[in-house]
């Protein structure tokens, strides 16, 4: 605890009285990709499990740090999930245990990790004094309903936050949804303040994220059935897009980046 109030002591007394975002700039620009494997197109009629990784990256603009992220939105063609019948992990039980280790085997549905920078919130500069990295893992739970609940894991020497300050359990689950509807994957993971300012006069800046849904399976009457499987492709390929949005400063804006992948 001491070690925490040291660095948000730190962090705090090198906030400067106005802002350095400048608005007409804009707050982030954005990538990402999404890739499949394998990647069969399947059918509605013969579903092809299947594992997919997103990946995206966010930068700030104007020598800026990005503005803290409140959600992403991920729309992927031809995916359907089914988490019906998986074990499920709940928000309230990895909240309670400041954990994910109680979570049943089975019930992981994504591994990853982020990349971000925490820094003092009234300087937004990408070289503000006090910046420190946090580059947690990031686990997914299904957390059953259409819910995935979202864990960061730190790990040393490789995934730890503000050099190890902010531990395991200190930032809390956060819950998101999924779901088909027509014929896409809709995945929308709103991100709570907590996350995006953990420390009192911190702010959370994301500039990466990969995360890997796993294909996961289980046999319901001699059939397998896949929490995540293809069922069909867009002459050849398969859309995808991404929607961002950031806050900043009590304003708020979104961002779209699209693309496909080939699948046959």
């Amino acid at each position: 605890m001491r070690r925490i109030v040291v660095v948000a002591t730190a962090l705090a007394v090198l906030v400067v009285a106005a802002s350095a975002y400048a608005a007409a700039g804009g707050f982030n620009t954005y990538t990402a990709t999404v890739t499949a494997s394998p990647n069969k197109a399947g059918s509605a009629k013969a579903p092809a499990a299947l594992a997919f990784t997103e990946k995206y990256v966010a930068n700030g603009t104007n020598g800026n740090r990005t503005a803290p992220l409140t959600d992403i939105k991920s729309k992927i063609y031809g995916i359907v999930n089914s988490s019906k019948g998986f074990p499920t992990c709940s928000l309230a039980k990895i909240q309670a245990a400041k954990s994910d280790t109680v979570c049943p085997k089975g019930s992981l549905v994504a591994t990853g990790s982020i990349t971000a920078l925490l820094g003092p919130i009234n300087d937004q500069s990408s070289t503000a004094q006090g910046v420190l990295p946090c580059n947690p893992l990031l686990h997914a739970y299904n957390g059953g309903a259409g819910k995935v609940v979202y864990f960061f894991v730190d790990v040393a020497p490789d995934h730890t936050c503000a050099g190890g300050a902010i531990q395991t359990g200190f930032v809390g689950p956060f819950q998101g949804t999924i779901k088909t509807v027509g014929k896409n994957l809709l995945i929308d993971t709103p991100i709570p303040n907590y996350v995006s300012f953990p420390l009192a006069g911190v702010e959370g800046s994301l500039t990466s994220e990969t995360l890997h849904w796993l294909k996961v399976t289980r046999k319901v009457n001699g059939k397998t059935v896949a929490y995540g499987a293809s069922v069909g492709c867009n002459k050849g390929k398969r859309p995808y897009s991404h929607t961002f949005t950031a806050e900043l400063n009590g304003q708020s804006q979104s961002g779209s980046v699209s693309g496909t992948q080939k699948c046959s």
